[in-house]
């Protein structure tokens, strides 16, 4: 289950506090549309060139990138989608949509847990 958290939420105490749990972190920026958001997801997690810049190929990557081994020694992954209050009220269902992968990518891969931070 994606995890929420708000405005107040401090981002170096949610990295530190995964890292110290022994996972590896990844933090994508929201935009404040799908296709800058998904140009987010591209460049922070390294999509490969054939990224269609689709929610279909977004959740092909997500599951490519879960089931990708986590760095050596570490127990997992976190993803972070920061800043996606903007994101929210510009585009709601461009919102509802993304988030909708990130659950359904979580839900089929128990070594990634999903953080949206709603700032």
């Amino acid at each position: 289950m994606v995890r929420d958290l708000g405005a107040g939420a401090s981002m170096t105490e949610l990295v530190s506090g995964a890292r110290a749990d022994g996972r590896d972190v990844v933090v994508v920026t929201a935009g404040a549309t799908v296709g800058q958001s998904l140009d987010w997801f591209a460049e922070s997690l390294d999509l490969p060139e054939w990224f269609g810049r689709n929610l279909d190929a977004l959740a092909d990557c997500l599951h490519d990138f879960a089931e990708e081994e986590a760095q050596e020694g570490t127990e997992g992954r976190v993803l972070v989608w920061d800043r996606v209050a903007l994101f929210k009220v510009v585009d709601p269902e461009g919102y509802d949509g993304i988030r909708s992968v990130l659950l359904e990518v979580e839900d089929e891969h128990p070594s990634l847990a999903v953080v949206v931070v709603d700032r």
